[in-house]
């Protein structure tokens, strides 16, 4: 499968509504980061071989310079250009309309419910549902390419067939399901919102179901395998980021990182190389590729946990298992690690699968 060349830049912190399990979500009344830094960092990705960007938040609406940063980039040798965006500005189509002219290629809309009711509590913003959907229409009509991200959450996990319905209805070229986590930044945030993984796999299992025959990348994003058998080819946890196009180079997201400094990046590295086993593939490997498995090693082996059981799974080698904050709320007893042979391949599953849809009509 094609090697992901696309990276997340952050416009800044600030935002225009406030979700509540934001990783930033005590930060979001930041300025915006100035232009000069933003493009320092874009500098430093295309230096690095990236060719495709998603600039996140935050809202990267709200920056006041965002249409110039698009023209910028695409200037400097960037194919694609995306935001992470959660719709609001989007409503207005004049504005949606500048920033495609800019060179605006594609949107990645966080989506969190198929009703207002659900929509606008876990925003905490009333009327976002309703601007949202004038978004969605508005890009649809642009002929933009759509793309989603849903939080799975207590709030919205009972209702993942009925969001999935409603996007059906915009033909996004990619579905994302995010099954809730703190990502070390807002523990205080998520706890009453996480559910157990085996209370979501059914919904998660039945939204891919209906979602698959239409849409060629349907993702479920940080969920241990055993609770999608059958359904392996939508698991894209750290192993398969790598190979995933729409995902972020690991290296390079690392060291640009909201908060990231360069001894803890080279921290995460060291960890990665000597602690985790990378250092093995010297000779075997590009250093890029090295990098990339170091980072990646790194993120697993400290955050994550699993059962010792799970070390004779078959799924051992490409699974996560469930984030340290998962395992002191919820235990280990949920992981049903299934012994076999390692699967080593982290496309195993997926690169039969059409998980590249390169443009909004679907065309590989």
């Amino acid at each position: 499968m094609e090697r992901t060349r696309r990276v997340k830049i952050v416009t800044g912190l600030k935002c225009n509504i406030r979700c509540v399990f934001c990783y930033y979500r005590d930060n979001l009344d930041a300025p915006n980061r100035d232009m000069g830094d933003i493009l320092r960092d874009v500098a430093y990705a295309v230096r690095r071989g990236v060719k495709e960007i998603d600039f996140s938040g935050g809202e990267p609406t709200v920056h006041p310079d965002l249409p110039r940063l698009i023209a910028e980039v695409k200037q400097q040798g960037i194919n694609r250009v995306c935001i992470i965006t959660n719709g609001w500005r989007l409503a207005e189509r004049s504005y949606l309309k500048q920033l495609k002219e800019a060179g605006l290629d594609e949107i990645l809309f966080s989506v969190h419910g198929h009703t207002g009711e659900i929509h606008d509590t876990l925003t905490s913003t009333p009327g976002s549902f309703n601007r949202l959907l004038k978004a969605l229409g508005n890009v649809t009509a642009e002929g933009l390419i759509l793309r989603t991200n849903t939080v799975v959450n207590s709030l919205n996990v009972h209702d993942l067939s009925g969001l999935g319905r409603l996007l059906l209805e915009y033909e996004p070229a990619q579905v994302n399901f995010i099954t809730i986590n703190d990502w070390c930044f807002a523990k205080h945030l998520v706890d009453k919102l996480m559910v157990r993984y085996s209370e979501m796999a059914p919904a998660l299992r039945g939204a891919c179901d209906l979602l698959a025959p239409r849409i060629a990348a349907v993702n479920v994003r940080y969920i241990p395998f055993c609770f999608m058998q059958g359904y392996e080819r939508h698991v894209c946890n750290h192993r398969q980021v790598s190979s995933d196009p729409y995902e972020w180079v690991p290296r390079v997201r690392a060291r640009l990182e909201e908060g990231t400094s360069v001894w803890r990046y080279l921290g995460i590295l060291g960890y990665g190389l000597f602690a985790c086993g990378a250092l093995w593939s010297l000779g075997r490997n590009s250093l890029a590729d090295i990098l990339d498995q170091s980072v990646v090693e790194g993120l697993r082996r400290w955050f994550y946990t699993k059962r010792d059981e799970c070390g004779q799974c078959q799924y051992r080698e490409l699974c996560d298992g469930v984030e340290n904050t998962y395992a002191s709320q919820f235990g280990l007893d949920e992981l049903k690690p299934l012994p076999g042979s390692a699967i080593t391949d982290p496309v195993h599953f997926r690169s039969g699968a059409q998980m590249c849809c390169r443009s909004g009509t679907g065309e590989a």
